[in-house]
């Protein structure tokens, strides 16, 4: 970046909504530029998540985002890893009903989904072999499981091709909207800081040590905050209300040595444990219901999995008897209150894409689509995500998204 270039538009967060959204500013020639702490992700939810890719939603915006990018995501398949080996979603007694009332819609919208008995489950997978309490299933075979960072990588590519820039170590201490522009003023750090001092500096937490670094400033027609769970602070700084909050997610990675999944895409059983193969391991994750908001990292470790996943998934498969727990991790999700992402334009040239609630990396291509067409033209075009508004919260027209782990 030389001093004093302006842009059309500065990226406050470059995780994986971030690079999608640069990518399609800069596809739309619009001088972008992406800002973040900590370009490598070590703490972002894009980097941290299972991998999973569907357009099994039940609010219609969600669905068409997520269609438009599962549709991207098969054009560039083999780059991303991009497995469309669909998703297997049990459901019990309480909960099928719910999701029978939303085939039509799905299908609809043009998202293939089949349902399935109990027994149908057992013979499309037969290491899921008991069912008590299986009341049906579904599966969308255009669902799918894909490497998050890849795709991210990719956004960032296709962004730098277009004369995107992204600058690394970047803390944004204050935006400030005029009538002649944007004015963001940022320290840069002389290098990279470890995850305590990232933790501190994202969440505010106390002033810290002080940090070899520069000040500067940046100019630019408009902001967008696409932090993630990293938002509220700068919402904070352009005097916008945050109504979303953090919370941690746990994932484990484990073996029983002779069981594979690889033929099989994400399944999700009646407990809410999910799973899929993992390259030699399978990935399991489940989101206690009673888990506080806040920002979380620490990871449970054996204890979680003895807790919450193993009883789970051997109930179900009688073949994990002697699962045993490798490695695991912890990440957030952004949790809007309506569990669906706040999308738009958020003041006078400032906009948002944030609290995708774990549906980033699944919506990321056509919330970055939608978002640079309201940023470059003023208005939604193909993929209209005016649901998504902030405004919502003050109205009462929520999009509750209850199919939701």
């Amino acid at each position: 970046m030389k001093a004093g270039e302006r842009f059309d538009v500065c990226l406050v967060g470059a995780g994986i909504i971030g690079s999608s959204v640069a990518m399609a500013l800069a596809r739309r020639g619009l001088k972008t530029l992406a800002v973040d702490i900590d370009l490598s992700g070590r703490l972002s939810s894009s980097e941290k998540n299972a991998g999973g890719v569907r357009a099994t939603w039940w609010q219609p915006v969600n669905v068409r985002l997520c269609r438009a990018s599962i549709e991207y995501y098969e054009s560039i398949a083999r780059e991303v890893g991009f497995l469309q080996k669909g998703y297997l979603w049990l459901y019990d007694s309480a909960t099928w009903p719910d999701a029978l009332a939303h085939l039509d819609l799905q299908r609809e919208l043009g998202h293939p989904i089949q349902t399935l008995t109990a027994n149908e489950v057992a013979r499309r997978v037969p290491e899921i072999d008991r069912l008590d309490g299986v009341a049906g299933a579904t599966f969308s075979p255009k669902d799918g499981l894909i490497n998050p960072n890849l795709l991210k990588q990719h956004y960032r590519a296709a962004a730098l091709r277009h004369g995107a820039q992204f600058l690394d170590r970047v803390y944004v201490l204050a935006i400030e909207p005029g009538a002649g522009g944007v004015r963001i003023g940022c320290w840069q750090a002389d290098d990279a800081m470890p995850d305590a001092g990232l933790v501190r500096l994202m969440t505010q937490d106390g002033p810290g040590e002080a940090e070899p670094g520069r000040l500067f400033e940046i100019h630019a027609d408009a902001v967008v905050i696409t932090g993630g769970a990293w938002s509220p602070y700068p919402l904070r700084l352009v005097g916008l209300k945050n109504y979303s909050e953090p919370v941690r997610r746990q994932i484990c990675l484990v073996d029983n040595r002779t069981t594979r999944l690889e033929r099989y895409g994400m399944i999700v059983d009646t407990s809410g444990v999910y799973f899929h193969n993992e390259g030699q391991h399978i990935l399991a994750g489940y989101s206690p219901p009673e888990e506080p908001p806040g920002y979380h990292f620490n990871y449970d470790g054996e204890a979680f999995f003895q807790t919450e996943v193993w009883p789970r998934m051997y109930s179900r498969m009688s073949c994990m008897e002697r699962l045993r727990h490798v490695t695991g991790w912890a990440g957030l999700y952004e949790v809007s209150p309506d569990r669906s992402a706040i999308v738009g334009r958020a003041a006078p040239r400032v906009f948002e894409a944030h609290s995708f609630s774990g549906r980033g990396v699944m919506q990321s291509y056509g919330a970055g689509q939608a978002l640079a067409d309201l940023i470059a033209t003023g208005s939604y075009a193909a993929l209209d995500a005016a649901a998504l508004s902030r405004e919502r919260f003050e109205s009462g027209d929520l999009v509750f998204e209850a199919l939701h782990i």
